[in-house]
Formats: structure tokens, sequence, C-alpha cells
């Protein structure tokens, strides 16, 4: 459905507009001198202010009839890719889109987590909205990193494809449905035939807790969902979880984040946790940092890579998550990006900065050397 907003919720865009715009102008001057917990640039110093400004200044509802939905991102990825795009409906109302040939030696299932930017405030968006987390759509970001991932493959002569979910945006449903379509992405890939161990799943922030919550299901079936049973003896070909958010707590460790090293705050944890959860009880799949270590020891899957930014809010969880997860689970790695913030790879990508993170970097080197 789209957001409706009253006259005066329309109206209070001028004016918020002008105090992000401020916001921008003190940010270029406080980025002349920037220090080792601050964005690499000046460019990025300014994205980063502006982006915790518009999550700061606009309500939800604001934000959410202010951007596309990721069905219509993918499209506009597809018209200038220049390609066609491939839309899959799957179970429990959830949608499956294609980048890269999908019949490609290796697959990677991909669940976004993050926020865009509002591109006009004529732009509508096809769900409802409450922040970022389980309930904001994809951005362009993703899709260009999409395509780098089939890209690099590509060039050590190993094919990929990328097969990204739409999820239900929280509140239109919380939790477990989210976590119901990211399992039935994955259980539609087997039942395509491709094998277990060619199958990858990646996520980012929000996403990184679908992946968590994929690899639970697999290993502890979940009540209200559907078991998938793998062939016996076989495991997943690998898990990427960039700045996974395992731990929906409402408060992290302060680094510093208001002065350009970070583009998310305290403020949005509690609405974006809130909002996902719902009335549902926390447990395992939605907070896996909490899990009891011997819950991680029957994942199916070859390797797990964890990162994260050096300079994010979650970098303490994650490093907890990563050290926990890998006492009962060996084939663990953990990668820290020098000076980047949560979800660089793709957000600096969505900004406009081509740069490759060392995140990325790292994400497409792990991929490559397990790929068939």
């Amino acid at each position: 459905m789209s957001v409706k907003l009253t006259l005066q919720q329309k109206l209070d865009f001028l004016p918020a507009l002008a105090s992000i715009s401020i916001a921008a102008f003190f940010s270029i001057l406080t980025g002349l001198w920037r220090t080792e917990r601050q964005a690499k640039t000046l460019f990025l110093h300014v994205g980063y202010a502006v982006f915790r400004k518009v999550t700061a200044r606009l309500t939800p509802a604001q934000m959410q009839y202010a951007v596309p939905s990721s069905d219509k991102v993918y499209e506009q990825y597809a018209r200038k890719a220049r390609v066609q795009a491939q839309t899959v409906q799957l179970e429990n109302g959830a949608l499956g889109h294609w980048i890269g040939d999908r019949n490609a030696k290796n697959v990677m299932i991909w669940y976004h987590g993050e926020f865009q930017f509002p591109d006009s405030v004529e732009s509508t968006n096809s769900g409802v909205l409450t922040g970022g987390g389980f309930g904001l759509p994809a951005n362009m970001g993703y899709f260009k990193f999409y395509a780098q991932l089939v890209q690099t493959l590509a060039r050590s002569n190993k094919s990929l494809a990328v097969f990204c979910l739409t999820y239900t945006l929280a509140p239109t449903a919380t939790y477990p449905t989210q976590l119901k379509q990211a399992v039935s992405a994955l259980r539609f890939i087997l039942s395509s035939g491709q094998s277990p161990s060619t199958i990858f799943l990646g996520g980012d922030s929000a996403g990184g807790n679908l992946v968590g919550g994929v690899l639970s299901h697999l290993a502890h079936p979940h009540p209200q969902i559907e078991p998938i049973i793998l062939p016996e003896n076989s495991k997943l070909g690998g898990a990427a979880m960039i700045a996974p958010w395992t731990l929906l707590d409402t408060e992290f460790p302060d680094q510093e984040i208001y002065h350009g090293g970070d583009l998310i705050t305290q403020a949005v944890a509690q609405p974006w946790a809130s909002a996902y959860i719902g009335t549902s009880p926390r447990d395992n799949y939605t907070d896996l940092c909490s899990a009891p270590v011997e819950w991680y020891k029957d994942f199916p899957v070859e390797q797990v890579l964890i990162t994260g930014g050096g300079n994010e809010i979650l970098l303490p969880i994650i490093q907890e998550f990563a050290g926990k997860m890998k006492e009962g689970f060996e084939r663990v790695e953990l990668f820290i990006g020098h000076r980047e913030c949560h979800v660089a790879p793709i957000y600096n990508l969505y900004l406009g900065d081509s740069t490759e993170t060392a995140q990325g970097k790292k994400v497409k080197s792990w991929l490559t050397e397990l790929a068939e």
C-alpha cells in the first residue's frame, strides 16, 4: 500500500530539508580535519552526516513516503543495466530477484537490511515502513554490489548468480514472517536442483540477522516454520554476514559516532528492533549473539565470514558474536575494515563512491575461493 501523509507532514519536508542542508554544510567544515575514527574522505564524512540527520529529522511516515520499494529499485537497476528483470514469487508473500545468469554454477541468496535516502518526496513506496533494519527496502547500492560479485567470480572463470529476497517490511509483518520468507528463498533454490555446496547465504545488518536465523532453522527447526532437510552429509557452501545485527538491544557502546565515523546512531535501535519483534519474545533466532555456544555446532555450512567496520557502533557486538560463534563452530572468520562504517561495501556504492572497501574486497575474495 502507498503511505499517506497529511498536508502538515508534506509541508514539513521544507524545514526538514533545510535542517538537513545545514547539517551537510557544517559537516563539510568539521570534515576538513578528520581523525582515524572518522570517514576516510570528506565526501563520505558528509554523506554519513546527512544520513544521521535524515534518520533523526524525518518521521518514519515521511521516510516511507519518500522512498521506492525494493522491487521498484530492482526494476530501475535492470533498466540501467539493460538486462531482463527476472522476478520469482516465493512462499509466504515474498519475492526473489535474479542478478546474473540464473543457470550459474553457484548461487548466493542475499538478504538486505539497510536504509536508503529519499530520492524525491514525490516517489512512493509499496510497503509500510518504520525505519531501517527490517523496515526499509534495498537501495541501488545493493544491486551494484550484487553485480560486482557476479563480475568478480566471472574474472576467475566461475559463474555466480545472486538471488535477492524482497521480504515483507516491518511493521506490516513482524517476526517470524521475515524469517519464514528468508527460509522460503533457500527452499526455492534447493527445489530447483541446486547442490547445497554451491549455495551461499549473504546478508548485511538485519539481513545478517536473517542469515543467522536461516542457519539456526537448518540446525534447529523453528516451531512455526516448515523444516528444510538437506541431503545427508551435505552443507551449504558458505555464509557471509556484513555487520550482522545479532543482538536486538537498544543501546550500544559509544564509539564517537557523532563526528563522522558511522552512519547510524543509538537512537535507531529501539524503534527498529520493536517494529521487527512486535509482540513476539526474542529468542535464539532473533538474537543469535545470545544463543548458547552449542547452538552453532550443527550449522550445516562449510564456512562463515563475518565482517564489520572499524568505526561502526555495532563493532563490539560483532566481535563478541564472532568470538562466541567460533567457540561452537570453528570455521568462522572475522574481518574488520579499517575506518569503515556500517555496511560500507553497499552504502558507499549507494552514495556514489565506487572505491572498493576492505570489507567488500574480503567478501569477494572469500566467495571466489569457495565457489566451485
